[in-house]
């Protein structure tokens, strides 16, 4: 999944690898270890299209399987696991997000400039302040078009698998999506 689990096991996979061992031998959660190794790709790729960083997404996803076992015997229907997962992993990275959203803003409000890296040439300048800028506004949008827009484009989720993530029908998912570019075209003019 990540560099760290390919070069080395460290303490939060050990300690996945032990719950998922543990949950083979008993009834309730039995299945649930097939269950995360199905998963276990798609949940951090959403953390990671959420929070475009590899060790915070690999932490989002190990702590969703985590809460996905304490409450595995709670999930009424099984086959419903990777919608359950997805919304959770969903919801753990947003919340990680506006963390540190919030400390980078606290961190950073006693600075007046801001520092650019340097961009070589003209074009690739220009290109550089229009992705500064449309990050910028998906940013500014509120977070029901945010989300949508997130799933459906970086994740490449259809509106069905969308709507069951976020738990509204595919109708609202593509009527926010509409909104949601149509703001963003209009800013980027």
């Amino acid at each position: 999944m990540s560099v760290r689990e390919r070069g080395s096991t460290d303490v939060t996979g050990a300690r996945m690898s032990a719950l998922i061992a543990r949950a083979e031998t008993r009834g309730p959660e039995a299945g649930f270890g097939e269950r995360v190794a199905e998963n276990q790709r798609r949940v951090f790729q959403i953390a990671y299209s959420i929070l475009g960083n590899a060790a915070d997404a690999e932490d989002v996803a190990q702590e969703a399987f985590l809460r996905a076992y304490q409450k595995f015997g709670s999930l009424r229907e099984a086959e419903k696991f990777r919608g359950w997962v997805n919304r959770i992993v969903f919801r753990l990275a947003l919340n990680r997000q506006r963390g540190h959203r919030r400390r980078l803003t606290r961190d950073t409000a006693w600075q007046i400039t801001e520092t650019r890296a340097m961009v070589d040439g003209a074009e690739g300048a220009e290109q550089q302040i229009m992705l500064d800028k449309l990050r910028k506004e998906i940013e500014r949008l509120p977070e029901k078009l945010r989300s949508v827009l997130q799933l459906s484009l970086v994740e490449e989720m259809d509106a069905t698998d969308v709507g069951a993530m976020l738990g509204i029908p595919a109708g609202t998912v593509r009527s926010r999506l509409h909104t949601a570019r149509k703001l963003l075209l209009e800013v980027m003019k």
